[in-house]
């Protein structure tokens, strides 16, 4: 029996084990952390606005494809019956029947006709649709790239945001704990007979008040956390947090050689010029139709009283249009056409001077977001000195309470705007990297 209890013991205990590694794992997956990197990737995978641009894009390479067809050469056939109505009609000369003698009229007919054509010229219209698919096309891989541009920087900001409020809740967290030590201190300060009550019931009341700032913290840490899950798909009561630390960006550039490069990078505008190229080669399809259409084509006719013609014509042709006179409406569409390039150029500059404004803007705000983390951090330094000192002579019986409250709410303000000013920095540095195009080919 002894030896039996020992092997259920171990086996309770072996699957006691094995339970508790299943749940460490299975916390550990809950509990994942994610990077910016690779919150990035994930956004740059799953966003929607991403894979809709995709398929336009597929699409568009669809139409270039569909664009060759002009190229070659078209076969078509083609049958019929026909009755004639109004008595015995002759059948055609291609059976081979006597169209004069009885045996060779009937009110039946069947003809079959099989022909194969090659567009030989058309004024250079094919080519230029060709080419306009293809500008097309080229158009919305650039409108592909910016969309990306713009995911990226959602995603930041989000992350960003999410950062600096984990950083203030800390933050609070700390300045909760200090006002706890300050109640305690003014408690003993009490019972000790040297403070007053209402040193006591002030310390309280400030130490409340750091509480639901905390629990307000926390909230709002929250509610910008669930904003990032949405942007990367994952389910908000999962346990995914954000992983990284919030630190001062530091970066260096021009505004003058920022602005040269984006004007000739930035997805817009070389999506704007795919745009002028397209609009071109439409211009060059509506002056085709000023030129005359030669098509080539090789066909048989077959035309009998049986239903599988026997007699057969074979013939070559050479098809010569140009139109004389159709109206007014040739040239009004030429000249709509060349409005529609001259508008598309107006709009190209006009997104190059936005850029111009866009990034002396980025730039000032991320210039201005530096300096203020540097003031910042400035206010802390002095904030903390001025707690220590008021927290010294309070203790000595030499301070004020009211002073030294002050001075810990200036302290944990303080602390929380340096952590916002660093976030906001980040988040103009983003700014700045999607307005310049920087980071990227």
């Amino acid at each position: 029996m002894t030896i039996l209890m020992k092997m259920k013991v171990l086996r309770i205990a072996f699957t006691i084990v094995f339970g508790f590694v299943v749940l460490a794992q299975l916390l550990a997956r809950d509990a994942y952390s994610f990077t910016i990197d690779e919150a990035v990737k994930r956004a740059l995978e799953v966003s929607f606005l991403i894979k809709e641009q995709k398929e336009v894009v597929k699409k568009s390479e669809f139409l270039y494809i569909s664009t060759i067809d002009p190229y070659l050469p078209h076969a078509d056939i083609g049958s019929s019956y026909i009755r004639s109505l109004n008595g015995r009609r002759s059948v055609s000369y291609l059976s081979g029947s006597d169209s004069t003698g009885t045996s060779g009229s009937s009110r039946d007919a069947y003809t079959f006709d099989a022909t194969i054509s090659y567009l030989l010229f058309d004024g250079g219209e094919r080519y230029a649709r060709r080419k306009g698919a293809f500008f097309l096309s080229e158009r919305e891989k650039e409108k592909l790239k910016g969309v990306r541009v713009d995911v990226i920087y959602l995603v930041k900001t989000a992350f960003f945001a999410v950062l600096g409020n984990k950083g203030i809740v800390d933050k609070k967290q700390e300045a909760l704990g200090v006002a706890e030590k300050i109640l305690a201190l003014t408690k003993g300060r009490y019972e000790a007979g040297v403070a007053k009550k209402s040193d006591v019931l002030q310390s309280e009341v400030r130490m409340t008040t750091a509480r639901i700032e905390y629990l307000d913290a926390l909230r709002e840490y929250e509610k910008t956390l669930a904003e990032l899950k949405s942007l990367l798909l994952y389910d908000p009561e999962d346990k995914q947090d954000v992983e990284g630390p919030l630190e001062e960006p530091g970066y260096e550039g021009d505004y003058r050689a920022l602005t040269e490069r984006a004007a000739l990078v930035r997805p817009d505008v070389t999506a704007q010029t795919q745009e002028v190229e397209r609009l071109n080669m439409a211009y060059k399809a509506r002056m085709s139709t000023w030129f005359p259409r030669i098509n080539a084509q090789l066909q048989q006719t077959r035309e009998d009283e049986r239903f599988f013609p026997e007699g057969k014509q074979e013939s070559f042709l050479i098809n010569f249009s140009f139109p004389l006179f159709d109206g007014v409406g040739r040239y009004y569409d030429l000249k709509g056409a060349s409005s529609d390039i001259a508008a598309a150029k107006y709009r190209l500059e006009e997104i190059k001077r936005n850029i111009r404004v866009e990034i002396i803007r980025a730039f000032k705000d991320y210039q201005k977001s530096v300096q203020d983390v540097t003031l910042y951090k400035q206010l802390v330094r002095e904030a903390t000195s001025n707690f220590d000192q008021a927290f010294g002579e309070y203790r000595v019986g030499k301070g004020d309470i009211l002073a030294l409250l002050q001075s810990e709410r200036d302290l944990a303000k303080a602390k929380e705007n340096l952590i916002g000013a660093i976030s906001a920095a980040s988040t103009s540095l983003a700014n700045l990297e999607r307005v310049a195009y920087i980071g990227r080919e």
